[in-house]
């Protein structure tokens, strides 16, 4: 279970520091280090340090890992986001989220009771799983002559490790900040919060919005959040982003009585960002240069946020963990110099089922599309089933293109089962090449077609051998005995087997000579290689399968649309 970390400052002094630390150190140490009573005695402890590399590196390593660590770890944590993340994991690399919906309600009714008592109610359970995706270290070297400067005088020591906090703090903080904005950049430029478009003309337009949605988050809707669950956002969860230089152009009290809450109460749920358009990229790029954790923001997405002024969302949205905070050290003994690393492990990641709000200017495009556009990403066939994936080519948008497939009526008849998200399985033979399909996105359906191809599957079935009266064979579960007649050779073998089958519903027969050919019949491609074996044969009869199967003609990177 995730913890918080505690808040913490640094009041001890020099004196108290070094005293602790040599309370805490190995015997040697301690003969050798005098306790520190005044502030004169300061140098001396430097002295003996700078002259025993031994001592200078446990005095080091008890200085970072002891003191640094805890202030740092205090000051990332601690930081203006604070309140946006979820504490510190000790154990797991997976975050999962579950979100529990209301129970439906049933009417009273003695005459269901008894059928009621003992059924089963399954609660309407949903997850999401959030991994650890952020594992990054800064590197900050101590040198042994920053070491001897800090004993000569009484802050020198506090000194010092306010430099190394500060160091890591200042580029941690950065990072972090850099990353919540990734997540709101990249959410709303894929549409996953709700758009609301608002007149610029007048500021005061804003506040009406502002003031209205934050009225309407506290009642139970689907509306606001990326899984359409029931969900609620109390007031004392809300919290808004705020463009810097939108923000300066309304009075703070405003602002405060549009979202109902006292000046205080606002400016602890208000977060600036410098600019939504905006994205340190190359803060990132060597991250993005050896691994895949992080996506480059496009100058498409930025020039979309260049529409954004707020966004209102719950606290929850944001599902952001630390997993890690570590030093560790090597001593560079030819440079006389510590090098420390510090290791910072996170989960950064949003929620689906928390509402989240944004307010753009209303020249923004946030309506429905006329039509929804996808491919074919794979197409996985099998004897049994065919399975194929449809996905998204449209561009970035700020208004949700995550469309729902929908299961019809037409589709259920034949068979087929259309997944939400645009996953299709078909059962093999496929008796309806040719499909509608029809998607649901914010009220409004689409539909467009989907053609399998489709080629029918030829097998070729060679007789061999010697044959003799009276043996049997059973192909596709038609049972055929050989007279003295047809036994009398291969080819009139291979003609009664093509007679015998010539009624079967699956394939078109046809052949000469020793061969039989089946041919699948139109709705039935993908039936395969019919199924035989030699019941008794009294001589060498043999029977070969060849296949030449091909019962679609659908290929990934096929497009497909659909209209309103």
């Amino acid at each position: 279970m995730a913890h918080r970390i505690a808040a913490s400052t640094l009041n001890a002094s020099t004196i108290d520091i070094l005293n602790v630390i040599r309370d805490n150190a190995s015997l040697a140490y301690q003969n050798s280090v005098p306790q520190v009573t005044k502030a004169v005695d300061i140098p001396r402890v430097g002295e003996v340090l700078y002259g025993t590399p031994a001592f200078a590196n446990e005095f080091i390593n008890a200085l970072i890992n002891r003191i640094a660590i805890v202030r740092v770890k205090s000051a990332t944590f601690n930081n203006p986001y604070e309140r946006l993340k979820k504490g510190f994991l000790d154990y797991g690399e997976t975050v999962e989220e579950i979100f529990v919906g209301i129970t439906k309600a049933f009417e009273f009714s003695q005459e269901k009771a008894e059928s009621r008592e003992l059924k089963q109610y399954k609660p309407n359970v949903k997850s999401a799983f959030h991994a650890m995706n952020w594992k990054v270290l800064y590197p900050v070297s101590v040198s042994m002559e920053q070491l001897k400067t800090a004993f000569l005088n009484e802050q020198g020591v506090t000194d010092l490790i306010a430099k190394i906090v500060d160091a890591i703090y200042t580029a941690a903080n950065y990072d972090e900040f850099l990353l919540f904005k990734y997540l709101i950049i990249k959410s709303v430029t894929s549409g996953k919060l709700k758009p609301i478009g608002v007149n610029s003309a007048s500021m005061n337009n804003y506040a009406v919005a502002f003031r209205g949605k934050s009225n309407l988050l506290p009642f139970m809707s689907q509306e606001y959040n990326e899984a359409g669950v029931l969900n609620t956002t109390p007031r004392d969860r809300q919290v808004i982003f705020m463009d810097a230089q939108f923000n300066a152009e309304f009075d703070v009290n405003v602002l405060s009585a549009a979202f109902h809450m006292e000046k205080a109460d606002f400016m602890g749920s208000l977060f600036l960002v410098d600019s939504f358009a905006t994205f340190d990229n190359d803060r990132f790029d060597i991250i993005r240069e050896n691994s895949d954790g992080l996506e480059e923001v496009t100058a498409a997405e930025l020039a979309l946020m260049g529409n954004v002024k707020a966004l209102l969302m719950d606290e929850d949205w944001f599902q952001v963990y630390d997993n890690l905070a570590q030093f560790t050290e090597k001593f560079i003994a030819s440079g006389l110099r510590w090098n420390y690393f510090y290791h910072t492990w996170k989960t950064i990641s949003v929620s689906p089922f928390a509402n989240a709000i944004v307010f753009v200017d209303s020249n923004a495009t946030i309506t429905n599309p006329d039509n929804l556009h996808y491919v074919v990403g794979s197409v996985d066939c099998s004897n049994e089933a065919c399975v194929v994936t449809l996905e998204s080519t449209d561009d970035d948008t700020l208004q949700n293109l995550n469309a729902k497939f929908i299961q019809t009526e037409a589709l259920t008849g034949y068979g087929y089962g259309v997944q939400p998200y645009g996953a299709i399985l078909m059962p093999v033979p496929i008796a309806h090449p040719s499909l509608t399909l029809e998607a649901e996105l914010n009220g409004d359906t689409y539909s467009g077609s989907l053609s399998m191809g489709g080629t029918a599957g030829v097998y070729t079935i060679a007789v061999g051998g010697t044959v003799a009266s009276g043996d049997v064979i059973v192909i596709d579960g038609t049972t055929v005995t050989l007279d003295a007649t047809s036994g009398a050779s291969l080819n009139a073998a291979a003609s009664a087997i093509r007679t015998a089958l010539g009624s079967n519903t699956k394939y078109t027969v046809s052949g000469s000579n020793a061969n039989v050919v089946l041919t699948e019949k139109s709705g039935k491609y993908g039936t395969g290689a019919p199924a035989y074996s030699i019941v008794s044969t009294a001589g060498t009869l043999t029977l070969t399968v060849t296949t030449a199967p091909k019962f679609t003609t659908l290929t990934p990177g096929t497009a497909v649309t659909l209209s309103k």
